[in-house]
């Protein structure tokens, strides 16, 4: 009978060992995997981050430039850029699971790794909520359950944290530039433009069509933001920083019955905290409210 136990429980210990690993990925593929990667390659420095943070920063063996946090990141590999991969490499490298940044990779450079044969799993958070389950199925993809449950579940506590006390606060017109020559800013459906609500700002190109829509100078002129904020790359500071002195915000200046230059504020944001859709976020999000509680004196 003892005998006839132990097997049962071996031959159901074997199945579920066997059992391959399923998730769904951002673009609504049904990924398969046999048992956890071990071995994997990011295309994002933002996928990068999630990994490590989901507990599968050993399972890396290659990213694309701008990997640089955490720290150990900057070790690994470089196999090109989210707009050209170095295919040589990566298939050299012998991943098993590859991270894709779905609308950020480029497109043809995506096709060619399809015919690799690699699985590819994409991601992209569509807003703030969203990353906790990006961490969670990682996880679920490297077999570290555990660390990464842990780690969403600390990011939606902070979330929350943050909702709740900005919840109520005075609104706020922000501006967003992304790029000076030309023009761009983000509409309401950019993960940035989340950040901003997060804080109670009012993104004023929010119901633009195009994600990042090219815009006038008119334009943000005749909306008249009470203050303008926009990305600081490079340093390692984490907060906003006032952007009187900016050269890309230079222009802004000479536009004096603006609310956000009349009443000096224009910001500088960390720029790999906001602009990557990963744990850090949060971060960012943290340096947007300090710029918008302090657009908030002045009116």
């Amino acid at each position: 009978m003892k005998t006839a136990f132990l097997l049962a429980a071996l031959f159901f210990s074997a199945i579920c060992q066997a059992a391959p690993i399923v998730v769904n990925d951002d673009a609504g593929h049904r990924i398969s995997l046999p048992a956890p990667a071990k071995r994997v390659i990011s295309l994002a420095p933002s996928l990068t981050e999630m990994l490590y943070e989901a507990g599968g920063g050993d399972t890396l063996v290659g990213a694309v430039e701008y990997s640089d946090y955490p720290p150990a990141a900057l070790k690994l590999p470089r196999i090109g850029s989210n707009q050209k991969l170095d295919l040589e490499q990566i298939a050299a490298l012998k991943p098993d699971l590859i991270l894709v940044w779905f609308h950020g990779n480029a497109t043809n450079e995506v096709e060619r790794l399809n015919a690799l044969g690699i699985p590819l799993f994409y991601v992209e958070p569509h807003g703030i909520a969203d990353i906790p389950s990006a961490l969670q199925r990682l996880g679920q993809l490297v077999g570290s359950d555990k660390i990464a449950q842990e780690a969403a579940t600390r990011f939606q506590a902070r979330h929350a944290r943050l909702k709740a006390s900005y919840a109520h606060r005075t609104p706020v017109r922000v501006f967003y530039q992304i790029a000076e020559k030309p023009l761009l800013t983000i509409n309401n459906q950019q993960i940035i433009s989340d950040a901003i609500r997060l804080c109670g700002g009012i993104n004023v190109f929010g119901k633009e069509s195009a994600l990042v829509p090219q815009i006038s100078t008119e334009s943000v002129v005749a909306d008249n933001p009470d203050v303008i904020l926009t990305a600081r790359w490079g340093g390692h500071g984490e907060t906003a920083v006032p952007a009187m002195q900016e050269p890309s915000l230079q222009g802004w200046l000479k536009f004096t019955a603006m609310n956000a230059v009349k009443h000096r504020q224009l910001w500088l944001i960390p720029g790999d905290q906001i602009s990557r859709h990963g744990p850090r976020i949060l971060d960012g999000a943290q340096a947007v409210c300090t710029a918008l509680d302090q657009a908030r004196g002045q009116k």
